[in-house]
């Protein structure tokens, strides 16, 4: 069955994946073509965020952040 990931979720990385473990929060959902490219952000503690792109087979959707840091209104309009 396949997934449902949306920006805000928090998702793992799964085996086979450089980052395997490492726990983020989908901040972006593009369209390509036929396919989605997730773009995770995870903290990276003394460093900041590390921005990766997937394409959905790498992560699992763990759950919904309840913590999100707020956007800019001109970038939020229209996202859900």
């Amino acid at each position: 069955m396949a997934q449902t990931i949306h920006k805000g979720d928090v998702v793992q990385f799964i085996e086979g994946h450089k980052w395997i473990g490492c726990l983020g929060i989908v901040t972006e959902i593009k369209d390509c073509g036929d396919r989605k490219r997730y773009m995770v952000g995870v903290p990276a503690p003394m460093q900041g965020t590390a921005y990766i792109f997937d394409d959905g087979s790498g992560i699992e959707r763990i759950g919904r952040a309840v913590m999100v840091a707020k956007e800019d209104e001109d970038e939020a309009e229209g996202i859900d």
